[in-house]
């Protein structure tokens, strides 16, 4: 009879011990922090820039489609969409004209919700999650959502715990302006890294800016810039007050090139950097590989996951 009091002690014991251990599925991610880059819209620098960029890092993103946007115009077409996925990246849904989801009946936001996801898996790709067009939800959308995606990501420049709400999920914009520096990003990578939370940034078309001086002709929509000697590449959009708006497709401007339009011939010296976007995406994720080589970079999906989310 002790035998067995014995026996009984030592698996009861065991299995004490293995439930300590036993991980919440709550907080699987606070051994590590995460970080997500979301390019909202479905632009075609989704594939030009930043399809590049993330595979050189070894990494993924994820890019936000509006199914009415796709085969047009400066957006992916679905061959393109095709070679992300490929690629690793998640395919997200966007809705199918982008309206204010908040403004629309709720029929109106069933049919956007509902089309935008049945469109996509019709072309061929997996579609979990959504992202809200202008940041914006209520109680009711939500409650659509939740029919047909995982989750749902939104703004409110917030990072995202373990108690998240998976249908109000934060983001920050990454996109560089004048006020929006690259310290501004580094720190809420930083901040991510140190409270071990998930930091979602979100994006939209990728450019950059440059000053220049000596201005010579016109430059024409769309044209292919060159920057000698740095050897750059860009797509020209717009300048005004020598200001020069592009797309940048390769290298990177230097202060003291020549900003030289290969159909016009226009040309100009270039005076100050003001941002080049592209580059920051890879100084970002290097800055994140150097500094906190534990942070995971993860599609939405793998970050719900990880987050413990079903």
């Amino acid at each position: 009879m002790n035998r067995y009091i014995c026996l009984t002690f030592i698996i009861f014991f065991i299995l004490s011990a293995v439930g300590l251990k036993a991980e919440n599925p709550s907080s699987i991610n606070n051994n590590f922090p995460l970080v997500t880059f979301v390019f909202d819209d479905g632009y075609e620098t989704d594939f030009t820039v930043a399809r590049d960029i993330f595979k050189s890092q070894g990494e993924v993103a994820c890019t936000a489609i509006v199914t009415g946007w796709v085969n047009t115009r400066n957006f992916l077409n679905i061959s393109q969409i095709s070679e992300l996925q490929k690629d690793g990246w998640e395919i997200l849904s966007h809705t199918v004209s982008h309206p204010k989801l908040k403004a629309l009946t709720e029929d109106r936001v069933e049919a956007e919700l509902s089309q935008s996801k049945s469109t996509l898996e019709s072309w061929g790709f997996n579609v979990k999650n959504l992202v809200y067009t202008y940041n914006g939800n209520n109680a009711a959308v939500k409650n659509i959502v939740r029919k047909y995606y995982r989750s749902g990501r939104n703004g409110h420049k917030m990072l995202n715990s373990s108690d998240l709400d998976q249908y109000d999920l934060k983001s920050y914009s990454n996109e560089l302006s004048t006020w929006h520096k690259m310290t501004t990003l580094k720190s809420q990578i930083d901040l991510a890294y140190s409270e071990k939370k998930w930091l979602i940034f979100q994006h939209h078309r990728i450019d950059a800016k440059v000053k220049i001086s000596d201005k010579s002709g016109a430059f024409i929509f769309e044209e292919r810039l060159s920057f000698q000697p740095s050897g750059a590449v860009g797509q020209y959009i717009k300048d005004r007050w020598s200001v020069v708006q592009f797309i940048p497709l390769s290298g990177n401007p230097q202060v003291g090139d020549t900003v030289t339009g290969r159909s016009s011939g226009a040309s100009g010296k270039l005076e100050r950097v003001i941002y080049n976007e592209g580059a920051a995406l890879t100084e970002m994720i290097e800055y994140i590989h150097k500094n906190y080589p534990d942070m995971r970079i993860v599609t939405i999906d793998k970050g719900l996951d990880l987050m413990g989310m079903p």
